[in-house]
Parts: structure tokens; C-alpha cells; sequence
């Protein structure tokens, strides 16, 4: 969630003045419902955005920022939250920590750039309260299942493979320091919303062998991906750009351009998780009651339960690589998609139900939690988009 501090990045792409208009650094400067923001606390924030490269029009990326901020702090205020001063200061560390700094280089920092300490304060404070209103207002619809964290380890596990056109701009961190490189990254992130302006950018600053095609990759397997990067892919539409990304000595950012299925060349360290009903003959056709049981049923958990109809312990629950599924099983369980079922006829004439629960894959240590962190960050993200969006809607915004 720290994603919520770094908002200085979200530039402009035009140049434009440095300064607030007003000689008289307290008078008012803007009003939002009954708050002010004043020519100070402008031209403050706009010796922030210096301090970290930002370029374009800074007043009015200054003054949008700060009107932000104010319907930040007044929702929290709203809902009675606040920030306490042990959270500011944590906050300041991991903002620090982004650019190698620990939290008191970095008002030292923003102070030998002119900017008071307090505005860096005051900057962090609106983001981490925002942090706590939105997870406060949404936290329950924003969480992630784990029927939908399987889903998605799903799309590039199953019969078929997910592959993903991108795009990249690897910036190394040698070339400019590791601080100037990840904000140049953050900026780029947050201002590219186009595919000609990512070929634009990567032309410009990308290091990577794709540079000369606007860093525009052929189709690539998710599963082929780093880790850290396919839990950020596949939270992403077509259009969309990662957070910057570490790998290894270089800090990379990508845009997703396209989404495929396709037959997967091969499935290994596959395993399949099943359940297993065997259908006894009675009162009837085997095929029928296990007809009957199929329409009962939309889950695994389902399908045990109802399996009692034919004893308590009528049901087996399997889970092995595909290559040691029996051969008739194998051949079900490969025309299913979780959550499935069929029926067949087992070598000794029985007539067998069964239920693909999972497709596993063999994932490195902390991938799962990797991929429910991003696939939570967006959809949080997109709650408070919105939501920011109504407070500015309803607001009455004067400027002076």
C-alpha cells in the first residue's frame, strides 16, 4: 500500500511558472468549501516538486495536488480519522526509503531545496490519511479471495497459457543514481496514458534492445515472467503501466498491450486437484445418478457434501502431477476448467463423478501474496479514484 505516498510524480507534460502569482505569501490562493489554501503553502509545494525533477506546469500541478490534499483531510475529518505522529514518521521512512534516504536525509533534502520539512510533512500526512479513509470506506470490497487469487494463478496454470503483450522502458541504476532513477520511473508511470506516449518515452530513456521499437516486446507467457513483475501484469487493462520495478540492477516499468490464450507448449510442475465420486449402481443407471449429483453441485465443497447420498466417506480427494493421474482420469479432467465435472466410466465399469478443484503450479516463495498484493492495490486504487472524484464533484473550489 505504500503506493499511496508517491503522488509527486503525476506530472504535466507542458513547462509553465514556478511561482504563486500573489506577493503576499499568506494571503488566500484557493478555497475548498470553507478551507483555504494559500499563496505559501503553492509555493511550497511547487519547491517540492522541484526538489524531486518534476518538470511541466508546476502551479498548476501544485494547485491540483493541494486541492487533493484538502479533500483528503476533509473526508478523514469526516470520518474522524487521523494520522498519528509515530504513522507520520514511519510514513516519511518509507518515502525515504524509496530514494535510499532515511526520513531525516529527506527533509534535509527538500530543505536545501528550499522547501520547509513541515510541507513534507504536511504532503505525507494527506497520503497516509487517504491510505486509511479509502481502506476505511472500501477495505471489505477491496480485499481479495482466495477463489479469485486462484482464478487468476488459473489463467497461465491451465490447459491453456495466458501470454501478454508489452511493452518496457528499463532504466539502469548505475546511469543516474538509484534516487533520480526511481523518481524519473514513478514520473513516467504516472504520466504515461498512452501507448505512443510509452514508445515516446522508451525511445528517450529506456537502456533495454527494444528501445529502437518503443520498447514494444512480441507475446510473452506469463508464466515466463519474474515473479514480481506477472503479479503486476496481471492486475493491469490493455493500456495500463506498472509501478516501477526492481529487477535485479536495473528499474523497469511496463505497459500491457494485449492478452491471449493460447495452447501451452508444455505443463510442467502442473498439478491437479480433484474430487472423486464413485457412483454406485442402485435403483437405477449409474449414468443417471451421476447426472443427477453433477446438477446439484457447483463447487468442490458441493460435491463432498452431496456425496453423502451414497455413503459418509463416498468421496476421495486427489492432488498430483498430471504425468501420475491414472490414464481414464487424466482424459476427464482435461477437457475441465475448475470447478467442472463430468462423469466416466472406470476401467472395472464404474461410474466415477469427478471435479477439478484447483490447477497448481509450483510457485516461488511469496508469489501468491505478490500477486493478492497487486491485484488489492488496484482495486483500492480505483475505490479511492473514484471516490476522490465525488469529493471534487461536490466541492466548492474558489480561485483568487
Amino acid at each position: 500500500m505504500k503506493h499511496w505516498f508517491f503522488i509527486l510524480a503525476a506530472l504535466a507534460a507542458t513547462s509553465g511558472p514556478l511561482t504563486a502569482a500573489s506577493s503576499n505569501p499568506y494571503s488566500v490562493a484557493i478555497r475548498i468549501n470553507d478551507q483555504v489554501i494559500t499563496n505559501f503553502e503553492l509555493d511550497q509545494r511547487i519547491l517540492l516538486l522541484r526538489a524531486f525533477g518534476s518538470s511541466g506546469d508546476l502551479q498548476k500541478l501544485a494547485e491540483e495536488q493541494l486541492i487533493n490534499d484538502r479533500l483528503r483531510l476533509q473526508a478523514a475529518d469526516i470520518a474522524g480519522l487521523v494520522v498519528s505522529e509515530e504513522e507520520l514518521e514511519e510514513g516519511i521512512g518509507e518515502f525515504a526509503a524509496r530514494g535510499k534516504l532515511t526520513g531525516e536525509q529527506l527533509l534535509q533534502y527538500v530543505k536545501s531545496r528550499g522547501a520547509e520539512p513541515e510541507s513534507m510533512r504536511d504532503f505525507v500526512r494527506a497520503g497516509l490519511v487517504w491510505r486509511t479513509v479509502v481502506r476505511s470506506r472500501f477495505g471489505s470490497k477491496a480485499s481479495i479471495s482466495d477463489n479469485e487469487l486462484d482464478s487468476t494463478l488459473n489463467l497461465a496454470a491451465g490447459q491453456v497459457q495466458e501470454s501478454v503483450l508489452i511493452s518496457e522502458i528499463q532504466l539502469p541504476l548505475g546511469e543516474r543514481g538509484n534516487e533520480q532513477t526511481l523518481a524519473l520511473a514513478k514520473r513516467l508511470s504516472n504520466t504515461i496514458k498512452s501507448e505512443a506516449a510509452f514508445s515516446s518515452a522508451a525511445r528517450r530513456y529506456s537502456r533495454a534492445a527494444s528501445r529502437g521499437r518503443g520498447g514494444r516486446l512480441n507475446w510473452v507467457p506469463v508464466a515466463n515472467l519474474p515473479a514480481a513483475l506477472a503479479g503486476q501484469i496481471l492486475a493491469l487493462n490493455p493500456g495500463e503501466v506498472t509501478a516501477p520495478v526492481t529487477l535485479s540492477k536495473t528499474v523497469g516499468i511496463f505497459q500491457l498491450r494485449g492478452v491471449r490464450q493460447e495452447k501451452a507448449t508444455a505443463q510442467t510442475n502442473v498439478s491437479i486437484s480433484y474430487t472423486q465420486v464413485p457412483v454406485p449402481t442402485i435403483k437405477g443407471n449409474g449414468e443417471q445418478h451421476a447426472i443427477k449429483l453433477m446438477s446439484d453441485v457447483d463447487t468442490c465443497a458441493d460435491l463432498r457434501e452431496n456425496s453423502k447420498r451414497f455413503g459418509e466417506n463416498a468421496f476421495t480427494d486427489h492432488t498430483l502431477g498430471q504425468t501420475e493421474i491414472p490414464a481414464d482420469t487424466a482424459l476427464a479432467l482435461a477437457r475441465l476448467d475448475r470447478h467442472e465435472s463430468t462423469y466416466y466410466t472406470a476401467s472395472n465399469g464404474t461410474v466415477v463423478v469427478v471435479m477439478i478443484c484447483d490447477r497448481l503450479r509450483d510457485l516461488p516463495e511469496g508469489t501468491r501474496e505478490n500477486i493478492r498484493s497487486a491485484l488489492t492495490n488496484r482495486r483500492v486504487a480505483g475505490f479511492g479514484d473514484g471516490y476522490l472524484q465525488e469529493l471534487r464533484g461536490d466541492a466548492v473550489i474558489t480561485y483568487k
